[in-house]
C-alpha cells in the first residue's frame, strides 16, 4: 500500500508537469490544498497520537524535527514547499539531495505499528504524504525540464524521490528501533509542521488568501479532518 500510493503520487505529479505550469494559479491552488491537508492531518491525527499517553517530552522531538527542516531548507532551496525555481543549465544536486533526505525522514513513521499502537501505513498520514509529494514532483519535473535536463536523468531523479519515502519506512522496519518509534514520529511531525505552515503562508502574496485559494485551503483541511475522524477509510 505504501509503495503503490507514494509511487503513484510522484508519477501523477510528474506527468502533470506537461500540463500544469509551476507558475500558474492551478499549481498554487494544488499546493495550497496539499499543504492544508497535511497541516490538518498533523493537528487532528498525528499530534493527538503523540501526546495521547501524556508524553509531554515529545515536544522536544517535534522541535528537533522543525530544526532539521530549517537546515534542510538551506540544501533544498525550498523544494519541499514549492518555492524553488531553477534558472541554471545544470542539475541542482545540492537541492535535490536536501529534498531526498527530507523525503526519507518523512517516511520513517510509515514503517509499521509503533509503540503508540497506531498503524501509519494506511489512513490519513499516508494520504497526507502522498498529496504532499504530488505537487513537489510536479515542481521538480517542471524545473528540471526548464533546465534542459535529459529525460533519462529526469526519470532517475524522480525515481529517487519516489523511492526515498518508502525507503525510510523500510530502513526503520529492518533496524530494531521500535522503542524509538514515537520519537521518530515526533521528528517527522516537526519536519512536516515546518513544511505545511510554510506552504500556507508563502503560497499567498503578502500573506493574504484570495477567495479561490481560501476555498482550496478549507477544502484540504475539512477533507483531512473528515478522513482522520474515521468517517471514511
Amino acid at each position: 500500500m505504501i509503495w503503490i500510493t507514494l509511487l503513484l503520487s510522484v508519477a501523477i505529479g510528474a506527468g502533470a508537469a506537461w500540463i500544469v505550469a509551476t507558475d500558474s494559479k492551478t499549481f498554487k491552488y494544488l499546493l495550497s490544498f496539499s499543504g492544508a491537508f497535511l497541516f490538518a492531518t498533523l493537528l487532528t491525527h498525528m499530534l493527538p497520537e503523540i501526546f495521547e499517553h501524556g508524553n509531554w517530552n515529545m515536544g522536544w522531538w517535534i522541535m528537533l524535527g522543525f530544526a532539521i527542516q530549517l537546515l534542510l531548507d538551506h540544501l533544498s532551496e525550498g523544494l519541499e514547499h514549492g518555492h524553488f525555481h531553477s534558472k541554471q543549465s545544470k542539475i541542482p544536486w545540492l537541492a535535490i539531495s536536501g529534498l531526498l533526505l527530507h523525503a526519507f525522514l518523512e517516511g520513517m513513521p510509515l514503517s509499521s505499528t509503533g509503540s503508540s499502537g497506531h498503524n501509519h501505513a494506511t489512513g490519513g498520514f499516508l494520504w497526507a504524504i502522498a498529496l504532499h509529494k504530488l505537487p513537489i514532483a510536479l515542481l521538480v519535473t517542471g524545473a528540471l525540464r526548464k533546465s534542459g535536463v535529459r529525460l533519462a536523468t529526469l526519470l532517475g531523479i524522480l525515481g529517487l524521490f519516489a523511492f526515498a519515502t518508502p525507503l525510510g519506512a523500510l530502513v526503520v522496519n529492518r533496524v530494531d528501533v521500535e522503542q524509538w518509534s514515537l520519537q521518530l514520529l515526533a521528528i517527522a511531525v516537526g519536519i512536516l509542521l515546518h513544511v505545511s505552515t510554510t506552504i500556507l503562508f508563502e503560497s499567498s502574496q503578502n500573506h493574504r488568501f484570495n477567495a479561490v485559494k481560501l476555498i482550496f485551503v478549507l477544502a484540504g483541511m475539512l477533507l483531512a479532518g473528515w478522513i482522520n475522524s474515521g468517517m471514511i477509510l
